[in-house]
């Protein structure tokens, strides 16, 4: 085992090349260094910033979905049956539109689940290269706030862990391994870019009721945003339930009381969990 005296001297553990104050020359701080703790969802924006291409998108299913038997580049048919590749098949297509939005204020809690999307993109303020603030705003779960005893210890668990990293920072410790001290309650900045198939199955999974309240939030926010300004869109806008009528979620957890849905039901669930998997009888 390496001693400590050999672990300081190790150059791959150094901070000395990374951002710290004394290399923050622009005095760069977080935007969301305000001194908050928001409760449940207060203060998450969510913003479309990028939408459809809507004739690029009929053009492109449209001779997408007419490709099987030819189509004469020349004359191509005045009416193109694009709606079409919505209704189901391979619909890759639909990745040749990308949409994108920008979140701000969720926690990094929820990031860490936003990520997982693999056919997606994702651009994230780094808590490596900025200081998050003295005072960085920290999301709180309603749970905790309905409770007076987990409220109090919440909240002097943050007020010690932002004097740490206040600490951290002044000694100049580089941002990278200051970031240790923060809570995952953090709040942060991320943009996200979908191909248009992929946040179709992305809502139609994390829009679930089931899911953490957070990202629940944020992808039912996406999509009315995009049915806002798709109108069209709306109907291929859904959780997988709303079109089965079948409670398609897949965790130990039970369903009734928790969903709204009137089909959320035990009986009624697609995936019955392993009775030997359940940790609540």
């Amino acid at each position: 085992m390496n001693s400590r005296k050999e672990l300081a001297d190790n150059t791959v553990l150094s901070d000395k090349p990374f951002n710290k104050h004394s290399v923050n020359t622009r005095h760069q701080v977080s935007p969301l260094n305000d001194d908050r703790i928001d409760i449940g969802v207060e203060n998450i924006v969510v913003n479309l910033i990028q939408g459809i291409d809507e004739d690029a998108l009929r053009t492109t299913l449209g001779r997408s979905v007419l490709a099987t038997l030819g189509v004469d580049p020349e004359s191509p048919p005045e009416k193109l049956p694009w709606e079409e590749m919505f209704k189901g098949g391979l619909q890759t297509a639909l990745e040749s539109q990308v949409v994108v939005f920008e979140v701000s204020g969720v926690s990094r809690t929820c990031t860490h689940q936003l990520v997982r999307s693999r056919r997606a993109a994702f651009h994230q303020q780094s808590q490596r290269a900025s200081f998050m603030g003295n005072f960085p705003d920290i999301r709180m779960p309603q749970s905790v706030a309905a409770n007076s005893e987990a409220r109090i210890a919440f909240e002097r668990a943050v007020y010690y862990a932002r004097m740490a990293y206040q600490v951290a920072a002044n000694q100049d410790i580089a941002y990278q391994d200051a970031r240790f001290i923060l809570p995952e309650g953090t709040e942060t900045y991320i943009m996200c870019e979908y191909p248009l198939r992929e946040f179709m199955n992305a809502y139609a999974y994390r829009a679930c009721t089931m899911f953490q309240w957070e990202i629940q939030y944020v992808f039912r926010r996406m999509g009315e945003m995009l049915v806002e300004a798709h109108p069209w869109i709306e109907p291929y806008i859904k959780i997988t339930c709303e079109k089965t009528h079948v409670c398609e979620f897949q965790g130990w957890e039970r369903v009734e009381g928790h969903c709204e849905f009137p089909w959320a039901k035990e009986e009624n669930r697609r995936y019955k969990p392993d009775p030997s998997l359940r940790i609540d009888g």
